[in-house]
């Protein structure tokens, strides 16, 4: 029955089935998608020869990212604060197994056989007469969608030291072919890439988390400059690049610009100059939709972070693009706010630039499409964001506040009431709170009552402890009947009774079990709690210290045991 199902149904099924398995993280990288497991997809390739020449395709398109994605493993991600929110996904399992060099020589079985030939007779390589004429069923390059320069470089750098010859020596300051075989190979499938990858739609100058194992250094292939570039290159719509892995940027830019024209996906990292060639660029794109612009360095000022660089031509050709946007990932002094203020499409808005130049014109502009608000810095004010909520469509679901402290905690209790007033689809809210707010918590229940997780931090850790007895209790009368986590701060204190009534409150409301995080120490609170859990109202969680305690070994023995 299964062979009879048409292609074009099987392809559609496979799609879904890595869709269901897959993670999208808007507020890290501008397309960065986790497959987190393609087992079943592969399991599909044996059945017969359709599903293998259907399921091929999908497995092909982006095989250097799913490889730093180890299947087997329960804990699929450690996440690094500090790394901008990248999700490193444990890659130092795959770098020492040997996933990335077999897929290079893969790569290698399709390059034509003159180029493997003369690889052959490089003197730097020790490659197998057996590799060299293997052949491949598929044009494996052609399905390729996605290319991560930096991990190709890698990837080719580990294969070249398995084929490496110990016999040669060779000086690493030499342009020579016979000395310098990983940049012979990488060029080479390049090459191949841009030629017989006609599909491709992303390119990234960015390294994945597999390519942190090694130090690439700069990039020095200008692959605009390739046999094909024009035609293939042409179909980028995603473009994410680190200005300070190029070797020569602007001429890399200005190639770029004269070949790509429909990039709608744009990230920008350690922008440290302003350039003419970017300026282009950007200016030559038709759709762009979604932007991270990071900024590189900064001073600290008389008045806090200040940008050392005033970015005039890229902020001018920004001012003629942004209009569309839907999606914005501000991190850079260097560029007025208010270069954004037409963008009335934005949905996702993440601003953390330590320091913001001309903020009313923004602040002050159409938000009516806004449904992500993340801040990620102290400088960007609570009453800005009570403005820009203000000035939002009702269509806000998430709000978050990643901050250290609040510049203005008396504009708190605005912001509650401000988004109880203007956000009725609500479903996250991560913020800071005081007693003087926490009364606005039933409130809060009752006017968003889509509310799924609700994590509420101490803006001073040296807080006196709050009792909040009686508002817990009427938490437990109005909680969202969706709602699955809270996280109270630890100085919030309640007794056991008000304990018992919320959770009453909830095992009457809920849909599913709450994960509750609270500060909860005496035997009759654990007791209420353990009761609870097994009624199915409550999650039975490890408790925050476990948590801390399993990050730390895994940051451990991932990262610093090498």
């Amino acid at each position: 029955m299964a062979s009879k199902l048409p292609v074009e149904c099987l392809r559609k099924i496979f799609e879904e089935l890595i869709k269901s398995d897959l993670i999208s993280e808007p507020f890290t990288h501008n397309d960065a998608i986790v497959y987190s497991n393609l087992n079943h997809l592969y399991s599909c390739i044996l059945v017969n020869r359709t599903w293998c020449t259907t399921a091929i395709p999908l497995l092909w398109k982006d095989p250097m990212h799913w490889l730093t994605v180890k299947n087997n493993n329960p804990v699929k991600q450690v996440i690094v604060p500090w790394k901008d929110q990248l999700h490193l996904y444990i890659p130092s399992a795959y770098a020492r197994s040997g996933k990335l060099p077999l897929l290079i020589s893969t790569y290698f079985a399709c390059l034509p056989e003159k180029s493997r030939r003369s690889l052959k007779t490089n003197k730097a390589f020790k490659v197998p007469e057996e590799v060299i004429e293997t052949t491949t069923y598929f044009d494996y390059p052609f399905f390729l969608r996605r290319l991560n320069l930096p991990t190709l470089i890698n990837a080719v750098s580990m294969w070249s030291q398995q084929h490496h010859s110990t016999d040669e020596l060779f000086d690493e300051d030499t342009d020579s072919e016979d000395v310098l075989p990983a940049d012979v190979l990488t060029e080479k499938l390049i090459k191949m890439f841009l030629e017989r990858s006609v599909n491709l739609t992303y390119l990234s100058y960015i390294k994945l988390p597999i390519s942190l194992q090694n130090d690439v250094g700069h990039i020095k292939i200008n692959i605009a400059g390739f046999p094909g570039s024009k035609l293939t290159l042409s179909k980028i719509t995603s473009f994410h690049f680190n200005a300070c892995a190029l070797k020569k940027p602007e001429k890399y830019y200005q190639c770029l610009a004269r070949i790509c024209h429909s990039i709608e996906n744009l990230e920008i990292r350690c922008l440290c100059n302003d350039s003419k060639g970017l300026a282009a660029l950007i200016g030559s794109q038709q759709g762009l939709v979604k932007l991270l612009i990071h900024g590189g360095a900064n001073y600290y000022g008389y008045n806090g972070y200040i940008s050392k660089f005033n970015y005039q031509n890229i902020t001018r050709a920004l001012l003629k693009k942004v209009r569309d946007l839907t999606y914005l990932n501000f991190q850079c002094t260097g560029i007025p706010l208010e270069t954004f203020a037409s963008c009335t499409k934005l949905e996702q808005l993440l601003l953390d630039a330590n320091y913001y130049q001309n903020v009313d014109k923004f602040i002050k502009s159409d938000f009516s499409h806004l449904k992500s608000l993340f801040i990620k810095d102290g400088s960007f004010l609570i009453d800005h964001q009570i403005t820009i909520i203000q000035n939002s469509g009702g269509f806000i679901t998430e709000i978050v506040n990643s901050t250290n402290e609040p510049r203005d905690p008396d504009n708190l209790t605005k912001f509650y009431e401000t988004v109880i007033e203007f956000c009725p689809k609500l479903t996250t809210l991560e913020y800071y709170i005081c007693k003087d707010q926490f009364s606005l918590v039933p409130i809060l229940f009752n006017k968003c009552n889509q509310l799924q997780k609700l994590t509420l931090h101490s803006t001073n850790l040296q807080a006196e402890p709050v009792e909040i007895n009686d508002v817990l209790s009427k938490m437990g009368e109005e909680i969202p009947e969706k709602l699955q986590r809270i996280d109270i701060p630890w100085h919030f204190t309640f007794s056991a009774d008000s304990l018992e009534s919320f959770l009453e409150g909830c095992q009457k409301r809920l849909k599913e079990p709450l994960r509750l995080e609270a500060s909860m120490s005496t035997d009759e609170h654990q007791e209420i709690l353990e009761q609870y859990v097994s009624l199915g109202v409550l999650r039975n969680n490890p408790s925050k210290f476990i948590e801390v305690i399993i990050y730390f070994i895994l940051f451990y023995f991932f990262f610093l045991k090498k």
